[in-house]
């Protein structure tokens, strides 16, 4: 009795069809991490631009987004304790004194990624200085990466297959 064994010889690999799905994937991904950054400033009159990168070079497939935005970065990493003075003193305006609430909510809060409105109770401090305890670092980059790693994976991987399928090489 004889065995008779066809051989299965696969497509050649379509690399540019298979890049093409991977940046796509990496681009809804970024997107959706993009929105994420900027519901931590939901209810901020300064809106921070974030950008994506998103690349296949390196050891794997990865996006980043990013911003460059000064405050943003002073609330997501906080700040030191720190001294304030009315800008007569510093050269920056004519004021005197500072003018502040000495009631004050937040719109953010450390461990969250939620941003709310805020409160702020009517200016009744005026002082030509004042000694700012600093912000505690509210960390919104480390929040995102923690709530979005597993399914990271997951849009990779599906991406991977999908990739592989568009390339010829699904099995």
């Amino acid at each position: 009795m004889a065995v008779l064994v066809k051989q299965i010889k696969p497509k050649a690999l379509d690399a540019q069809a298979m890049q093409n799905a991977l940046m796509a994937a990496l681009k809804e991904v970024g997107k959706v991490i993009k929105k994420d950054f900027e519901d931590t400033t939901k209810y901020w009159k300064h809106k921070p631009k974030f950008e994506i990168l998103a690349d296949l070079s390196g050891p794997g497939p990865f996006v980043y987004v990013a911003t460059d935005d000064e405050i943003y970065r002073y609330v997501n990493e906080g700040t030191r304790p720190h001294d304030i003075w009315a800008g007569a003193y510093t050269g920056k305006s004519n004021k005197r004194v500072l003018a502040f609430p000495s009631s004050f909510t937040p719109k953010t809060k450390p461990g969250s990624l939620t941003s709310g409105r805020g409160r702020k109770g009517r200016v009744d401090t005026f002082v030509p200085m004042v000694h700012h305890p600093g912000t505690e670092a509210r960390e919104f980059d480390k929040l995102i990466e923690e709530k979005r790693a597993k399914w990271y994976k997951r849009q990779m991987e599906d991406a991977m297959r999908k990739a592989r399928r568009v390339s010829g090489n699904a099995i």
